[in-house]
């Protein structure tokens, strides 16, 4: 058995080693001759550029690619390795093109074989990015590789640009651009891509909507929750804030920023400091809800629109230029300005005279007015809503009509000195019953009305850069006046003057050379100034005034004291000064509350030892005083206490201070 197993296996290897011994046969791998094959060209996903696809190259053999049609511009067509059967091609995009591949065996036998390649069009999508809140500013986008130019069919505000590359280039040549449009208006963005000498267009159609309120403020570089927009709970923009903002000049333009346009319920807008040059229109066509207009500090010679009228809901209007213009510069007033019938606040000031060309008359529901104009229009009395007023003019004419102005609580007017004629007040003044306040200024002031002083709800009256010459007789029948200012060349006041019990302050200055004996009557005055005035006495009811506090009669000319001046038992600080003393007053050393004594220029060095009976501390101001001598000075401050003098001779005080 183990025999037959044996043969079983060596009879398979025997056979093995048999066949060895027969004669090999060679089969070629590499042929030495064949037919150069060209397979379609693969595109690489690069714009215009394919691989080519010709038969592999074995050792030895050599092969050219060559164009043999189609259009070939330098640069942007050429084969990357022209010895290579699978280089790039890079064409003109929807041209064709036969290249050819040239085959070169190793004996030198060439071959060629031709390629059609057709490069496929350019394709470039416009893409719209617009912000959903956006209607008619619509952002457009192209692939950032694809460096072309914009244009648009269709009238617009303007383009502009928010694709940031280093660039500094037209916003028309950015791959990202907006377009500023009108309302309800189509458009069609075109693309124009230029390659190799030859222009590629793309175009793509919309439709504006409306104007939005979030374009409005994109324009002016807000957006909603920003301090400076103030919006109601339905989304609307009611105020606008812009003082001192350096983009506010687009309201002058609303052409090239038509979104501005969108603030339809705006009622509060704040120009004031901006770079806005002028009034804009676009307040006048579009924001017809608008109840304040402020514009203080704001452009250069101010133009009114003629579409201001429109403002039907304006309540307050202020406007100043930027830097003052002069009083001949004349502001007329367009005739539609009369329609702003619900206007209450009214100022135009430091911008040259006012032309209210018959208009001001017709703002009935006017409670303050603040501006220079021509003249005081006749039919002022219309406003008999009108609280305050504070007026320059020019004409010195004051209607009657002023009268009927019953609202009156302030009243201020500065009359032009160059203006023609006496100004004269209405007759029927004192129907002003509301009257507080009367701020009166203009050296063609000769003569008061009789009827002021039946204002009897003045408490403060002031009348400077008069040449007034005459106070009424009946001017103390002011029964509430509390601030009196009176400045003038009148020689007389009037015994009246007494009457004025309420009187707390009075200032005045004229040629009269006495005080009424009445005046001590003024039993509430605590301040009299009659600096520079024409006094010369004081009536011996002066020392009556027991509450007067301060007392300046300087550059007056006052010659003496009356011996009841020693009565001002309230009297802190007398200012006697470049005055007509000769003589020390020595009514003043009984004074209980004086602190503060000035003499200077005056003839008062002879101050006398009763000073020591003087309250302490008191502090005198002796400059200028020719007839005190160092040493008399030495003596005084030897005796008394508490005393303490400015003098030329230096500053000093008493040897025994308290």
């Amino acid at each position: 058995m183990q025999k037959k197993h044996c043969l079983a296996y060596l009879l398979p290897i025997l056979l093995l080693l048999g066949s060895c011994t027969k004669k090999e046969v060679a089969v070629p791998v590499l042929q030495d001759s064949y037919e150069p094959q060209v397979g379609e060209a693969e595109f690489t996903g690069q714009d215009f550029i394919v691989t080519l696809n010709a038969s592999a190259l074995q050792d030895g053999e050599r092969g050219e690619w060559k164009i043999i049609s189609g259009p070939v511009v330098e640069e942007y067509v050429y084969i990357e390795n022209k010895q290579h059967p699978f280089s790039k091609f890079k064409g003109i995009p929807g041209e064709a093109y036969t290249l050819e591949w040239k085959h070169i065996a190793r004996d030198g036998t060439a071959r060629t074989v031709q390629s059609n390649v057709n490069i496929p069009p350019l394709k470039i999508e416009i893409l719209d990015d617009t912000p959903a809140e956006f209607q008619t500013i619509r952002v457009f986008i192209v692939d950032t590789k694809y460096r072309g130019t914009w244009s648009f069919e269709g009238n617009y505000g303007h383009l502009n640009s928010r694709y940031h590359d280093g660039y500094a280039e037209p916003v028309e040549k950015k791959p990202v651009i907006e377009l500023h449009g009108f309302a309800n208006t189509n458009y069609t963005a075109i693309f124009t891509y230029r390659y190799a000498g030859k222009d590629y267009k793309f175009q793509k159609t919309v439709t504006t909507g409306d104007y939005t309120q979030d374009e409005g403020l994109y324009e002016l570089q807000l957006s909603r929750g920003d301090y400076r927009a103030v919006e109601d709970n339905a989304g609307n923009i009611r105020e606008l804030n812009l003082q001192a903002s350096g983009i506010a000049w687009i309201f002058g333009h609303p052409n090239t920023y038509p979104a501005l346009k969108s603030f339809k319920k705006l009622r509060k807008l704040i120009l004031g400091g901006s770079s806005l040059s002028q009034i804009p229109a676009i307040a006048g066509d579009s924001y017809l809800e608008l109840e304040e207009l402020s514009m203080d500090r704001m452009g250069g010679l101010p133009v009114f629109p003629e579409n201001i009228g429109n403002l039907s809901k304006l309540k307050s209007l202020d406007f100043s230029p930027l830097n003052t213009i002069g009083y001949l510069n004349e502001i007329l007033m367009p005739k539609s300005f009369g329609k702003l019938k619900n206007l209450e606040q009214l100022s135009i000031t430091s911008a040259g005279t006012v032309d209210f060309n018959g208009t001001l008359g017709q703002l009935t529901k006017l409670k303050g007015l603040e501006t220079r104009m021509t003249g005081i229009p006749d039919d002022i009395g219309n406003l008999r809503d009108l609280r305050t007023m504070d007026v320059n003019v020019q004409s010195p004419i004051v209607p009657e009509g002023l009268s009927d102005c019953v609202s009156l609580t302030f009243l201020r007017i500065r009359f032009d000195d160059n203006g023609s004629g006496e100004v004269n007040l209405p007759v029927n003044i004192g129907k002003l019953k509301n009257l507080e306040t009367l701020y009166l200024r203009g050296r063609k002031i000769l003569t008061l009305s009789n009827g002021l002083s039946s204002l009897a709800a003045l408490k403060v009256l002031d009348i400077q850069e008069t040449n007034l010459q005459i106070i009424p007789e009946n001017f103390g029948n002011f029964p509430n006046l509390e601030t009196l200012i009176l400045y003038g060349r009148y020689a007389r006041i009037p015994e009246s003057f007494g009457n004025l019990s309420k009187l707390k302050t009075l200032l005045m200055a004229g040629d009269a050379e006495a005080l009424p004996e009445s005046f001590g009557n003024l039993s509430s005055l605590t301040y009299f100034n009659g600096e520079s005035s024409g006094l010369r006495t004081l009536p011996n009811s002066f020392g009556n005034l027991k509450k007067l506090k301060e007392l300046t009669l300087a550059m007056s000319n006052i010659e003496s004291l009356p011996s009841s001046f020693s009565g001002l038992d309230a009297l802190e600080k007398l200012n006697l000064s470049t005055t007509q003393l000769k003589t020390f007053p020595k009514s003043i050393i009984p004074l209980k509350n004086i602190h503060t004594v000035i003499l200077n220029n005056t003839n008062t060095g002879d101050i006398p030892d009763d000073i020591t009976k003087m309250r302490s501390p008191v502090v005198f101001n002796v400059y200028g005083v020719p007839n005190l001598s160092m040493e008399h000075l030495n003596h005084i401050l030897s005796i008394s206490r508490g005393k303490v003098f400015y003098t030329d001779f230096g500053y000093f005080t008493s040897a025994i201070m308290e």
